[in-house]
Order: C-alpha cells, then sequence, then structure tokens
C-alpha cells in the first residue's frame, strides 16, 4: 500500500510529533502536526539507478520484474545547476504559476519500521527531513495534500506544473531557493518515494502528493515533480 495524501474525513489516523521545532515566525500561524502514514510497507522490488546522458538517474529493476516506470505529463533537459548551498531548513514555500505560497512547513521523520509522517493539514507542506534541506547538495523533498477533509490542498494543481515554473523555498537562513521545475511524472505510489529519493550530484528539489483531488478515485497514484536549483537570493 501506499501513502494516500488525499485522505478522506473521519479516517483515523495516528499522530506524531514532528522531529524538528519550526521558527517562531511558523508557530504564529498555529501549530501543524504531522500524521503518520505508510509510504513504503509492501516494497515489492528492488531499485537500482542508472544514469541519463545528463547525469539524472532514472530507475530500473532486475529482469522479470513488473516495470513501474512513469508516465511523463511533462518534461524538458534539466537546467544547468548552480552551486549547492549550506544546509539550512525550509520556512516558506511558494509556487507562483500555481498561486501556492505556504508558510506552514513541518519536518517529516521516519519510524523504524518504514513509515513516514505527512501533513496534517490541507494547507501545511511537509519536508522528509532524512533527506538534505532545499539548496544543499543531493535530493530534497516536499510532500503535500491534493486534498484533505475535504478542504483542498496546497499541492492539488500539482500536476499543471510544467518545465519552466519556478519553485520558491525561504530557507531559515534569509535565502530564498529558486528551483525550475523540468519534470512532471506520475506513478503508482507504492514506488513514488523511492523514485522521488533518487540520488543525485546536482541541489535539486523533488514535490510529492497523490494525484487526482475532491472525489478522485485515483488515490493509487502520485505526482513527482523534478525541478533544480537555478538561482538563490538574499545571499550576502
Amino acid at each position: 500500500m501506499g501513502v494516500n495524501l488525499a485522505a478522506e474525513p473521519g479516517e483515523s489516523l495516528p499522530v506524531a510529533t514532528p522531529l524538528r521545532t519550526r521558527p517562531p515566525e511558523l508557530r504564529q500561524a498555529g501549530a501543524v502536526a504531522a500524521v503518520v502514514a505508510l509510504l513504503a510497507a509492501t516494497v515489492v522490488a528492488t531499485t537500482l539507478i542508472r544514469p541519463e546522458a545528463d547525469g539524472d538517474p532514472t530507475p530500473t529493476l532486475p529482469p522479470g520484474t513488473e516495470n513501474p516506470a512513469p508516465r511523463t505529463i511533462a518534461a524538458a533537459p534539466a537546467p544547468a545547476a548552480r552551486d549547492a548551498l549550506p544546509e539550512s531548513s525550509p520556512t516558506r514555500v511558494e509556487i507562483p504559476s500555481l498561486g501556492v505560497d505556504v508558510d506552514a512547513v513541518v519536518g517529516l521523520g521516519r519510524t523504524p519500521a518504514g513509515v513516514v509522517e505527512v501533513p496534517a493539514h490541507a494547507t501545511a507542506v511537509g519536508w522528509l527531513t532524512s533527506e538534505p534541506t532545499p539548496g544543499e547538495a543531493g535530493t530534497s523533498v516536499l510532500t503535500g495534500h491534493t486534498a484533505f477533509a475535504y478542504e483542498r490542498g496546497s499541492f492539488f494543481s500539482l500536476e499543471l506544473l510544467r518545465p519552466g515554473d519556478t519553485v520558491r523555498v525561504t530557507r531559515t537562513d534569509g535565502r530564498v531557493a529558486v528551483f525550475s521545475v523540468y519534470r512532471v511524472e506520475e506513478l503508482p505510489q507504492k514506488y513514488a518515494l523511492d523514485h522521488a529519493t533518487l540520488p543525485t550530484d546536482h541541489p535539486e528539489l523533488r514535490l510529492l502528493t497523490a494525484s487526482g483531488g475532491f472525489g478522485s478515485p485515483r488515490d493509487d497514484t502520485a505526482v513527482v515533480v523534478s525541478a533544480r536549483l537555478t538561482a538563490a537570493v538574499g545571499e550576502g
């Protein structure tokens, strides 16, 4: 079973304590709890890495294994990456083309059983603390809901992103990391996290959520958006 980030109202999910304390300015927006959901309890294949010509990794599977290759919604060559930034936690996420501006960002962790927390509020965004911070070398992962308890989620329209759109992530060090989208994909949820966390040498960002929305039966699929760091605002 994969993670259903479009949870139905009345669904009982255990609440977990966020692993990191957010900055004071976020607490003023209200505490955002993290809800535990199952991401990788039934992984049916081992994901391997095969570099593409441009250096971006893509998943491959052993011979005879069912191919979970993602369906590409939109793609373009990855833009040139700028130098990576030092570690600094995210505090705000903006996606101008979708009208998204979220200042409730919560750190999400994993349990020893492989269970990953997800945001407990429709408009919150979660950052996987097991991965690099946005702007660091490697792949940072942000998750959000399409819908939660009949409320439209912060990532409701994520699949509408297209190459060239930007994602702006404000960090605790005052910098704004600007990422340029270059790929939008859809794939089964049980493979989504493995796909989103494929390693890379570049400072990259993955946006991950369930696809669909209000009343959608497609809770077994997820959308993964790939973006690369192309600018940083507020550097000293």
